[in-house]
Protein backbone atom coordinates (compact mmCIF):
# COMPACT_ATOMS: atom_id res chain seq x y z
CA UNK A 1 0.00 0.00 0.00
CA UNK A 2 2.14 2.90 -1.22
CA UNK A 3 1.64 6.12 0.74
CA UNK A 4 -0.28 8.35 -1.68
CA UNK A 5 1.27 11.64 -0.56
CA UNK A 6 4.91 10.57 -0.91
CA UNK A 7 6.92 11.05 -4.04
CA UNK A 8 6.39 8.36 -6.68
CA UNK A 9 9.27 6.14 -5.53
CA UNK A 10 6.98 4.13 -3.24
CA UNK A 11 4.70 3.30 -6.19
CA UNK A 12 7.70 2.49 -8.38
CA UNK A 13 9.09 0.12 -5.74
CA UNK A 14 5.69 -1.50 -5.17
CA UNK A 15 5.18 -1.98 -8.91
CA UNK A 16 8.65 -3.54 -9.22
CA UNK A 17 7.83 -6.13 -6.55
CA UNK A 18 4.31 -6.79 -7.82
CA UNK A 19 5.42 -7.26 -11.44
CA UNK A 20 7.86 -9.91 -10.25
CA UNK A 21 5.29 -11.76 -8.17
CA UNK A 22 6.77 -10.75 -4.82
CA UNK A 23 3.91 -8.47 -3.70
CA UNK A 24 0.37 -7.37 -4.31
CA UNK A 25 -0.57 -3.72 -4.49
CA UNK A 26 -3.56 -2.38 -2.62
CA UNK A 27 -4.27 1.26 -3.47
CA UNK A 28 -5.04 3.58 -0.58
CA UNK A 29 -8.65 3.97 -1.71
CA UNK A 30 -9.09 0.18 -1.35
CA UNK A 31 -7.95 0.01 2.27
CA UNK A 32 -11.29 -1.54 3.24
CA UNK A 33 -10.26 -4.67 1.33
CA UNK A 34 -7.05 -5.19 3.33
CA UNK A 35 -8.39 -7.81 5.75
CA UNK A 36 -9.98 -9.88 2.99
CA UNK A 37 -6.80 -9.68 0.89
CA UNK A 38 -4.69 -10.87 3.83
CA UNK A 39 -7.16 -13.69 4.57
CA UNK A 40 -7.09 -14.75 0.93
CA UNK A 41 -3.30 -14.96 1.01
CA UNK A 42 -3.32 -16.90 4.28
CA UNK A 43 -5.81 -19.32 2.75
CA UNK A 44 -3.54 -19.86 -0.27
CA UNK A 45 -0.24 -21.15 1.11
CA UNK A 46 0.99 -22.04 -2.39
CA UNK A 47 0.54 -18.47 -3.58
CA UNK A 48 2.21 -17.16 -0.45
CA UNK A 49 5.12 -19.55 -0.99
CA UNK A 50 5.45 -18.34 -4.60
CA UNK A 51 5.51 -14.73 -3.43
CA UNK A 52 8.16 -15.59 -0.84
CA UNK A 53 10.29 -17.33 -3.46
CA UNK A 54 9.94 -14.36 -5.81
CA UNK A 55 10.98 -11.96 -3.05
CA UNK A 56 13.98 -14.11 -2.13
CA UNK A 57 15.05 -14.23 -5.77
CA UNK A 58 15.24 -10.42 -5.80
CA UNK A 59 17.51 -10.09 -2.81
CA UNK A 60 21.06 -8.86 -3.04
CA UNK A 61 23.09 -10.44 -0.26
CA UNK A 62 25.81 -7.78 -0.33
CA UNK A 63 23.91 -4.68 -1.38
CA UNK A 64 25.87 -2.38 0.95
CA UNK A 65 29.16 -3.77 -0.32
CA UNK A 66 28.10 -3.38 -3.95
CA UNK A 67 27.08 0.24 -3.35
CA UNK A 68 30.33 0.99 -1.51
CA UNK A 69 32.35 -0.55 -4.34
CA UNK A 70 30.48 1.53 -6.91
CA UNK A 71 31.02 4.72 -4.89
CA UNK A 72 34.74 4.00 -4.61
CA UNK A 73 34.93 3.38 -8.34
CA UNK A 74 33.02 6.57 -9.20
CA UNK A 75 35.04 8.64 -6.73
CA UNK A 76 38.44 7.27 -7.76
CA UNK A 77 40.86 9.67 -9.41
CA UNK A 78 40.99 9.34 -13.17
Amino acid sequence: MPYPHAWRYQKVNADYLAQRGAAQILPDESLGELASKVRALLDAPGKLANMRAAALALRCDDAAGAIAELLLKVGAPR
